[in-house]
């Protein structure tokens, strides 16, 4: 039986490199929450703009030098 996706598009697979920390924490998290870790990235990222993570983010990349 298939699925009917969620979110109203069929979703991709993609590639990801994390350290075994993030890994370990993503799991752990999206585990919290009974969720997947596809779809608490899927939910962070649908969150990004409220939060102003992107904002955030900008400054913690200017004060890390990164």
């Amino acid at each position: 039986m298939a699925r009917h996706p969620i979110h109203g598009v069929r979703k991709e697979r993609i590639n990801l490199t994390i350290t075994p920390e993030s890994r370990r924490r993503l799991k752990q998290i999206a585990e919290a929450l009974n969720t997947s870790q596809g779809e608490l990235l899927e939910k962070w990222i649908k969150a990004w703009d409220k939060l102003e993570s992107v904002e955030l983010l900008g400054e913690y990349l200017a004060c890390s030098g990164k």
